[in-house]
């Protein structure tokens, strides 16, 4: 009996199939309180850089976070690794903290979004990123209005394939735009 117990449990905690079935539940947490903080901490003139793609109504939201989630992880990252170099002061240690709160974050909604189903549509659409360098608070703007669509659209997400049609329009003026 406790051998086939045993074998049981491993198979239900060791299967990825497991996971990947089971619905993903909330990963953002109350870290993200923590921002305004973090903001507060950071020089108004640093600049955080961030490979973005403007909202675009032919661009449904939930496939704009399939765009945007790993890019907000590289800069998330990025910021993690500039702070690590630091030598330790507290609050350098307090601002690391936050930021490794937002990247396990943002790496959590990353499993969620289901990358495999739609990985061919972010290569395939490469060509819609921009490059921005913004200053602490909008970023953090961009990365709560992140946060809000993908509550948005959580429960509906690994339902949808995301196909862009073949025309693709510009934002009006020039300008880009950046929930």
């Amino acid at each position: 009996t406790w051998i086939i117990a045993c074998f049981c449990l491993q198979l239900l905690l060791l299967n990825p199939l497991v996971k990947a079935q089971s619905s993903c539940g909330n990963p953002v947490t109350d870290d993200v309180n923590d921002i305004a903080k973090l903001v507060g901490n950071l020089p108004n003139d640093y600049m955080i850089t961030l490979k973005y793609v403007p909202k675009m109504d032919s661009l449904p939201n939930h496939c704009w976070l399939h765009l945007m989630v790993p890019e907000f992880s590289r800069s998330l990252h990025n910021l993690l690794q500039k702070f690590s170099d630091i030598s330790d002061m507290s609050d350098v240690l307090s601002n690391y903290s936050i930021i490794n709160n937002l990247t396990r974050i943002i790496n959590d909604l990353m499993a969620c979004l289901a990358f495999d189903k739609n990985k061919d549509f972010v290569k395939e659409n490469g060509h819609l990123y921009e490059e921005g360098h913004f200053i602490p608070e909008d970023f953090f703007r961009h990365f709560n209005s992140t946060i809000e669509v993908y509550k948005e659209f959580a429960d509906t997400l690994d339902k949808s394939d995301c196909i862009l049609p073949s025309t693709v329009e510009t934002p009006e003026n020039g300008k880009m735009v950046l929930i």
